[in-house]
């Protein structure tokens, strides 16, 4: 059966198209049915834009159907609504659990945690997007209520794992991931390869198991979400939470650029004091302006996304004022990301035949404008990375050497250092690595992994065991550090295919809204390969929940377009 997009439809419009005839009265859509088409095809008949369309639940039986658009008007306001009202009553729990000293120390986390789960097992999206904001604000919501939340985004994926399995297994797609494609094949290659290498080295087990809890929580996440047959408002649902939260957090951010003393205060976190490029860098609700640069970042790529598709200049306005917040964040890995993503997803439209002159003149102008407007700042940032980031050929020489001088090594910068002694690993390691645990994860940091004596690591800034703050800095030197040369190569055929399937779920997706969602989760996913250069951006909450569910969103969204165009007439 066709598909029909019905979009802005007066009071008596109609329109027949296939099985079904959409008629529009006052305040609602009526659907009258020709025969008795399934609700799938019902379902695909009317495909609801993202905050403006009409739309048909999968789940109406076949026949006539009868749909209010008035009430639609009020969902719409509702997704940030139930997500951030989940969200707090999550933070109450854990406090309470807390204040009763008697409970556990997980016992706050737990509390959380199972009121994520509760959400997601009476609507497994408002669950899903409770899950990412609690993540998101965490961290400042610890030291604002002193509670201690530290295993709830753990504790919560599983149950979730759980929950899926028991309420909504009829929804899961049991084919998303087997047969095993490259993708499990090469994630299964970097669990054997961390596991054997932990026994080979003799790893401690209250190392290795909890690093690899770590290591695979985000993908889980990802794969949760992939397998879900999503109805039809319920993508809409996730995009209108995560932009209402992440845009009141950008405005905070704004606010805080214009009037730093006054914000910050009133938000009473930590002090942040840094200066970049000459500005004074913001980080507005978070403890670290990183997590602001990325956020919006995020936001922007998805807003640049939806003026490429649906040509909506309102979008490419927002786009620059969030690239500007990503700039007066001081950071530049998100800079980059957000140019990195702008080529793919030019490339990607371009080999699709689905980008005319009037979407990528604007976006190539206004880009423009931005960098020459912003050039005495970013000339700084590039002048400051060159200076930090070229390492000396004695230094790199030393760190490769038998017997590396801690002295020596002292000052290089602790990226660098980690990616260089990563080389080393792998080399004296081959081809398993260190063990999990043992080198630039979370677990190396909290119980000193002893290789970094070994390689005169010890003694650099950042990474000293008296204050590790930039063990966790990097991606790639983690993977080939501790699962070697084959736990890498199985890492890079996951992304790779992931790439993949994202490049040609662009072009399957079956509306101009969705293709936007689908470029947006493509343009995110390759700025956050670019993160991975600076920060273990998939398995690093919230940064790895938020790509990796975006990026599962796409893939379960474009699945069914996916499984009909095997005969290989997907464009592009």
């Amino acid at each position: 059966m066709d598909q029909v997009w019905i979009t802005r439809l007066d009071a008596g419009q109609s329109v027949d198209k296939g099985a079904c005839a959409v008629v529009v009265v006052p305040g609602s859509l009526l659907i009258v049915s020709k025969g008795q088409p399934t609700a799938p095809e019902i379902a695909s008949t009317v495909q609801r834009r993202f905050l403006r369309d009409f739309f048909v639940p999968a789940s109406w039986p076949p026949g006539a159907c009868r749909y209010d658009a008035r009430v639609s008007r009020i969902r719409r306001l509702s997704p940030a609504a139930v997500a951030l009202g989940v969200a707090l009553l999550a933070f109450a729990m854990a406090a309470l659990a807390h204040r009763l000293g008697w409970l556990p120390g997980p016992a706050p986390a737990a509390a959380a945690a199972t009121v994520l789960v509760i959400a997601f097992a009476w609507r497994p999206m408002d669950g899903l997007l409770a899950l990412l904001v609690t993540t998101l604000l965490a961290d400042s919501v610890e030291v604002w209520t002193a509670t201690p939340l530290r295993l709830l985004d753990e504790l919560a994926i599983g149950l979730f794992v759980v929950a899926a399995l028991v309420v909504h297994r009829r929804r899961l797609d049991a084919g998303s991931a087997w047969p095993p494609g490259i993708r499990e094949v090469g994630l299964g290659l970097v669990l054997a390869c961390g596991l054997a290498s932990s026994l080979v080295n003799g790893v401690p087990l209250d190392v290795w198991l909890p690093g690899a809890v770590l290591l695979v929580k985000g993908f889980v996440l990802f794969y949760l979400v992939s397998a879900f047959a999503l109805r039809p408002d319920e993508l809409g649902r996730g995009i209108v939470a995560i932009a209402t939260v992440g845009l009141v957090i950008a405005a905070i951010g704004f606010a805080e650029f214009l009037a730093p003393d006054a914000v910050r205060a009133a938000l009473g976190l930590p002090a942040f004091e840094q200066a970049r490029g000459g500005l004074t860098v913001v980080k507005s609700v978070f403890l670290h302006p990183a997590l602001y640069g990325w956020l919006t970042a995020f936001l922007a790529l998805f807003a640049f996304a939806r003026f490429a598709v649906l040509r909506e200049r309102w979008a490419l306005l927002l786009a620059l004022i969030l690239t500007s917040g990503t700039l007066i964040s001081g950071r530049r890995t998100p800079l980059l990301g957000i140019g990195a993503g702008l080529v793919a997803g030019g490339v990607r439209l371009a080999s699709a035949g689905l980008l005319p002159r009037r979407t990528w003149l604007p976006v190539a102008a206004a880009v423009a404008i931005l960098v020459i407007a912003t050039l005495p700042v970013t000339s700084r940032f590039v002048a400051a990375t060159i200076d930090e980031y070229l390492p000396s050929r004695e230094l790199v020489g030393e760190l490769l050497s038998p017997d590396p001088d801690p002295a020596a090594l002292r000052y290089m910068q602790p990226r660098v250092g980690l990616t260089i002694g990563s080389v080393a690993i792998a080399r004296d390691e081959f081809p398993l690595g260190a063990g999990i645990g043992r080198f630039g994860s979370q677990m190396s940091r909290e119980i000193y992994s002893p290789i970094y004596a070994r390689y005169g690591m010890d003694q650099m800034y950042g990474i000293k065991p008296e204050a590790p703050i930039a063990v966790t800095d990097t991606f790639w030197p983690m993977i080939l550090g501790e699962t070697g040369v084959i736990g890498l190569l199985g890492a890079l055929a996951f992304f790779g295919a992931l790439a993949v399937q994202l490049w040609r779920a662009v072009a399957v997706a079956s509306t101009p809204a969705l293709r936007a969602f689908v470029l947006g989760a493509l343009l995110v996913y390759v700025e956050g390969l670019v993160r991975t250069l600076t920060s273990p951006a998939f398995v690093a909450p919230p940064i790895a929940y938020f790509i990796l569910a975006t990026a599962g969103l796409a893939i379960a969204a474009t699945r069914p377009a996916i499984a009909n165009a095997t005969r290989g007439d997907v464009p592009g």
